[in-house]
């Protein structure tokens, strides 16, 4: 049993006279601190797949653990970053990171200097008293990332946290958020549309058919790849032979 196991999850959704297969028998291991993308094509149920690890939906059949517990049970906060930054504008950025302690009750001068430090690593120390209508997407996803990592999560789960972004502010956030991830020893979960993406961040990509949601494939990351950072990964042979080789079984299952 890996540091996250998904067991055998299946789940419908269900209308007055019908129901929809979402996903059927999930069952995936993720070791502690890796990073792992879900790719498929559209419906095959990625989104709810994340929602179910994150406990916001409870699957129709299946389990999943974390840290060989049923997540049900856990009291550790699981991250969980999304396209919208969904930052308090009446907040200013120190204000909105400090969320989820401000929730807890656990705001101390601890608290507040870890604030401080993460939001001077990922770049944006200087914004603190700013408000967010003052910055650009990009940097407001930035507090975002803030806002999910200072309650130190054991999981992070990310939902296409770059998809509205321009495609250079989506490459210079993909190496920040790398090595915070890696720095912090995170294990994170990624879905994607985006094929080179989830071989520029991750260590293995899991490919799931749709109608319903089942695990197509999975793949391993070429090491020569993981090694390097998600701009430099692009540039590499590796990538490109790896890429059609991912696109070409995608493609299939369209």
């Amino acid at each position: 049993m890996g540091y996250l196991t998904v067991e055998k999850v299946s789940h419908l959704y269900f209308t007055e006279k019908n129901f929809t297969k979402a996903l059927e028998d999930i069952s995936l291991d993720v070791k502690k601190g890796s990073f792992v993308s879900i790719i498929g094509p559209s419906g095959c149920g990625k989104t709810t797949l994340l929602s179910i690890i994150a406990g916001l939906i409870n699957p129709t059949q299946g389990n999943v653990f974390l840290e060989q517990k049923p997540l049900e049970r856990q009291n550790s906060s699981i991250g969980y970053m999304l396209q919208q930054d969904y930052l308090f504008p009446w907040k200013n950025i120190m204000e909105n990171v400090l969320i989820g302690p401000h929730i807890q009750k656990n705001i101390t001068n601890e608290i507040r200097q870890k604030a401080k430090e993460l939001l001077n690593e990922i770049g944006i120390g200087q914004t603190k008293e700013s408000y967010p209508d003052q910055l650009s997407g990009g940097m407001r996803q930035r507090v975002a990332l803030a806002r999910t990592l200072i309650t130190d999560p054991k999981l992070l789960l990310l939902d296409e946290p770059f998809s509205a972004l321009d495609y250079q502010t989506k490459l210079k956030l993909e190496n920040l958020v790398l090595n915070i991830l890696k720095k912090y020893q995170m294990t994170s979960i990624l879905v994607t549309h985006d094929i080179g993406e989830a071989i520029a961040m991750s260590e293995s990509i899991v490919l799931l058919n749709s109608n319903p949601g089942r695990i197509a494939n999975v793949f391993d990351v070429p090491e020569e790849i993981v090694e390097l950072s998600p701009f430099d990964s692009r540039q590499s042979p590796v990538y490109s032979e790896f890429f059609q080789t991912v696109w070409k079984e995608l493609e299939s299952l369209e």
